[in-house]
């Protein structure tokens, strides 16, 4: 009888003992499966507008966070693995770009003027469904001076924002803090950072303008037109600039501005060499003080940093320089369902040999629509992707 009972409790032990272990297997699969719903939803607070098309396999979205768009295209495409979603149309300010299908290579179709009327019926424009964005961005401007000062600068810091007003209508606006300024006889004012409309269309799926108006950045207050010709699949693209502008200015108490003067009439022309992301781009036209000149740009794209050189001959003087855009980290600092803070998605900056000659010069705005569109380029994607 004894030893019976020991049997019976050893078989009991033993039971006891596969239950708590699938007990602990059954909490920690369910623990594990609680914490990839948790990752997946942190991954799709990045996105805004997003839409699924179960029916095509399909998904419609829009992110603010990455200066490179494949960083965007992957990550999200982690938690519709389980979906069968393998198609991805990224949008800018509410508008589709092109159509890109993820498989062994990126394969991407632009997107009739019939199918994006077609979507934009089916798909209302609700600026609800877009968080309310600030970003803090760096500006930083610096020329080489005197003996007395090698180096003359001026830093700011700019927090802005975006405001959805319509399909592809936006409001940029912010505020600026000055930190340093020995550079000219600006004051150190907090005030407004450059505010202005801007409208993105795409008229078909090659053909893309940017209407602007208000106050841009290099104290330049007006209207400006581009329009590009960009197939993403192609190497070849086209464009054309057109702005009226004049100067304004924010003293320590009130606002002051000039009349328009600056009449800017640009145009250009890009090849891409798709094996190594190098665009050459020749422009030239009329540029800011009645300058009159061409400018040869050769650009290299290397996964979220682009780097350029250039080389410019106008009426007023010859010049040459580089340029780079870079992301800055960390990106997102912090982000609820309808509230994030970040640094901006990308930091763009300008050195010229020569100064003090108004040699070919513009203003800046908040994006140039072809290194907007050179970013969704077949090529640079697929380099990327291999």
């Amino acid at each position: 009888m004894k030893g019976r009972s020991r049997v019976g409790e050893n078989a009991r032990s033993m039971a006891s003992g596969w239950l708590r272990n699938a007990l602990l297997v059954a909490l920690l699969g369910l623990g594990f499966a609680w914490e990839g719903v948790a990752q997946q939803r942190n991954v799709l607070l990045n996105y805004e507008n997003l839409s699924v098309d179960s029916t095509a396999h399909r998904v419609y979205y829009e992110q603010r966070l990455y200066r490179n768009p494949l960083i965007g295209m992957l990550e999200l495409a982690k938690p519709l693995a389980s979906t069968g979603i393998d198609e991805f149309v990224p949008l800018y300010q509410g508008v589709p770009i092109a159509r890109y299908k993820l498989a062994s290579t990126i394969g991407t179709t632009v997107l009739s003027k019939e199918e994006r009327k077609a979507w934009a019926k089916t798909h209302r424009f609700d600026s609800r469904r877009y968080k309310l964005d600030f970003r803090l961005q760096p500006e930083f401007v610096a020329q080489f001076g005197f003996r007395e000062q090698t180096v003359e600068s001026k830093t700011n810091l700019l927090l802005q924002s975006q405001l959805y007003l319509s399909r592809g209508l936006v409001l940029n606006w912010g505020v600026l803090f000055p930190i340093v300024n020995k550079l000219d006889n600006q004051t150190l004012n907090v005030r407004p950072a450059p505010t202005y409309l801007n409208q993105f269309l795409a008229l078909d799926g090659t053909n893309f303008m940017s209407l602007s108006a208000g106050l841009f950045y290099n104290d330049q207050y007006g209207a400006n037109v581009q329009y590009r010709h960009a197939d993403p699949t192609k190497n070849w693209s086209f464009g054309a600039e057109a702005s009226y502008t004049g100067f304004y200015y924010f003293p320590q108490n009130g606002f002051y501005y000039g009349s328009p003067e600056h009449l800017m009439l640009l145009a250009d022309v890009a090849y891409r060499m798709p094996t190594h992301d190098i665009t050459i781009k020749l422009s030239g036209g009329q540029y800011m003080y009645q300058d009159r000149g061409a400018r040869l740009d050769v650009i290299r794209q290397m996964g979220s940093v682009e780097v350029g050189f250039y080389a410019q001959k106008t009426v007023n003087g010859g010049t040459g320089g580089f340029n780079f855009a870079i992301p800055i980290p960390p990106g997102r600092i912090a982000q609820t369902q309808r509230l994030r803070l970040r640094t901006t998605e990308e930091f763009r900056w300008e050195y010229a040999y020569s100064r003090g000659y108004n040699i070919g010069t513009r203003y800046r705005l908040g994006y140039q629509l072809d290194a907007l569109l050179r970013q969704y380029h077949q090529r640079y994607l697929q380099n990327q992707y291999q």
